[in-house]
Formats: structure tokens, sequence, C-alpha cells
């Protein structure tokens, strides 16, 4: 029998619940199935399965096969790919890592464009959300400076200047005014990001300053439309609001003022060969960054 196979049955199995639901998946009978888990259970000398008329649950053992063998199965997977990818179109599954706000209101703007591209790649994207550290499986993950990845694992490329600035809705600076200085910007109305409704930020000029509101919120959707619904300034990355800045939803405030910038980079694992789809997906952004930001 094909090792292949034989796992991917059981990894079927164990995610659908049940050899009926999983044979469908698979086009085949819930009696082959069982023969398959049958074989591997002898091949590695444990029962990974408990088996009774109405439920199916893993051994421990069963539970540590089912992990490790996704693992390397993908990754078995990710080398064909890659080496397919050699004399071919790119191809295969990329697993992109962002935070919540890089990749809501980043990234999302131009996987559209990447998969037209390269049809034969598909995209992962797996979110995190302040403070938490990506799966360490991804293919790239992009974000601000992680002291944490800067390691003899991973390599960094930057990407751009994060550079916060001042933004609103004409709605907004129509029924309260535009603030003409950093001073009355305390005067108006902060929308906020964090759990505070108000927070310290420090200008480019070295001036620090303290913005509140009366919302603040981790959700950059909720954060950028109550922006654009005229709740009050938002303080934003040009790159992550463009679309919005394009059709006049936000215009920008006090231009000549902005937050302290950081730079943005894309991490992925060293490797002893190059990555062909962590590859183009970074050179592809770097080459629209340029485009749009030039």
């Amino acid at each position: 029998m094909d090792w292949l196979v034989n796992v991917r049955s059981y990894i079927r199995v164990v995610e659908e619940g049940s050899f009926t639901a999983a044979a469908r998946k698979m086009n085949t009978t819930s009696s082959a199935l069982s023969k398959r888990i049958h074989w591997l259970e002898e091949r590695v000398g444990v029962q990974l399965l408990k088996r009774t008329t109405r439920t199916l649950t893993q051994t421990e053992a069963g539970a540590l096969f089912y992990q490790r063998s996704k693992i390397q199965l993908d990754e078995w997977q990710s080398l064909v790919d890659e080496t397919r990818s050699v004399d071919q179109t790119p191809a295969g599954l990329l697993k992109i890592g962002a935070t919540l706000a890089v990749g809501s209101k980043f990234l999302a703007q131009y996987l559209d464009e990447f998969l037209r591209r390269y049809p034969q790649i598909k995209v992962q994207l797996l979110t995190t959300i302040p403070g938490q550290l990506p799966e360490l499986s991804l293919d790239v993950f992009i974000s601000r400076e992680l002291e944490q990845l800067n390691s003899l694992s991973f390599k960094a490329t930057p990407l751009f200047q994060h550079r916060s600035e001042f933004f609103a809705s004409p709605c907004y600076l129509k029924k309260y005014g535009e603030p003409k200085t950093v001073e009355e910007l305390s005067q108006h109305n902060m929308l906020i990001w964090g759990e505070q409704t108000s927070r310290d930020i420090i200008l480019t000029n070295g001036q620090r300053i303290t913005i509140s509101g009366n919302f603040a919120t981790t959700n950059p959707e909720a954060l950028f439309h109550s922006a654009k619904y005229g709740m009050g300034i938002l303080q934003a990355g040009r790159e992550m609001i463009r679309e919005e800045i394009e059709r006049g939803g936000l215009v920008q405030v006090l231009p000549s003022i902005a937050v302290e910038q950081t730079t943005v980079y894309a991490y992925y694992p060293k490797l002893d060969y190059e990555h062909t789809r962590t590859q183009l997906f970074i050179n592809y952004l770097k080459e629209r960054l340029n485009l749009n930001y030039e």
C-alpha cells in the first residue's frame, strides 16, 4: 500500500470525524478507508483510532501521528511544488502571516493581482493579534520589527517605512472644522487604536502628545469604518488606507505632522534553497510599493 495515500486518508478521517464523511470527500468507500487506517496501525505498531458504533476518537498516539504527519505532508507537497516551479509555472500553497491590521488593511489590497499573475499559487492568510507571535510554519510573515524573529532561523527584508499621519472624513471636517496645529488635536475626537481611549504618541519632531477620544478598538476594520463615517480623526499609515484616500473617503489633516516612523519587514525562514513562492511574493510587494509610494 501507498504510505502517502494512507496518511492522507487518516488525516481526512480525523478532520471529517467519520469514515463515511471522509469517504465521501475522497470519492471512495468507508471500508477502503478502514483498511488503509488498519494498514497504518500495523506498520506504526500502535492503535491510532478508537472506534465504536457511534464515536471515533484519536488515541494519544493517534493525535501525535496526526499533528506530525500533517506537517510532514505539507512539507512534502511544498517540496513537490517547489521542484515543479523550477521549469514550470510556480504553483502550490503560500502561507502568509501578518498582524490583524496589516493583513486586513494592507495585504488584502494586493493579493488579487498577485494571484492573477500566478494562477497556480494559492494563498492562506493567517493573522495575529497584537503581541501574539506568528506560527513558525509560515512561509512569510509581514510585520514591524520583531526581536523574537531576529535569529539565525529567519531572514528579514525591509518592505517600506510605516509613517503614521492624521486623516478624517470630509463630513467630519465640515461639521467640526479642521485642526491647524498639533495643539488643536486636543479639541477633536481622536479614534484610538488600542484598549484605552487615550494614548501617548511621539511625533517625528520629537514632540510627545496625548490623543484621546470616545472610541478605542483593536479591530482595524471597525477603526477605519468609524473614521469614514465621520466619528473622529484617525491616526494611520497611508499604505493602510490608500483606497479610501483615492476615493476621497478620507483626507489628510495636518500634512506637515507625522508620528515616528517604523520599518515593516518580510520575515521568512532561512532555507538551503530559495523558496520560489515566497520570493515571488516579496518581489511583487516591493514592485507594487515602489509604484504606489515612490
